[in-house]
């Protein structure tokens, strides 16, 4: 596992190299956790790609199907935050 320092910025931010983002495949959204004075962050999948994962070929009504998986998946990203 890789190790470094990093910044924050005036704004409380800190930017991840694109190696440590490789190594454990983050791409647009982590969960953070804090624990025992650490801060843990988890990779999450897109909502999205999960969605498009479910969508059966052939199925009458795609945009329909799609709004609705849409809402699931950010129901379940939204509970997962709690």
């Amino acid at each position: 596992m890789s190790e470094t320092n990093l910044k924050v910025d005036s704004k409380g931010r800190i930017a991840l190299p694109a190696k440590i983002r490789r190594e454990l495949r983050i791409g647009k959204y982590v969960k953070v956790k804090v624990e025992e004075n650490r801060v843990i962050l988890t990779p999450v999948d897109n909502p999205l790609n999960a969605i498009q994962k479910l969508v059966v070929k052939g199925t009458k009504n795609v945009e329909h199907e799609v709004r609705l998986l849409r809402k699931k998946a950010e129901a379940e990203l939204f509970r997962e935050r709690r």
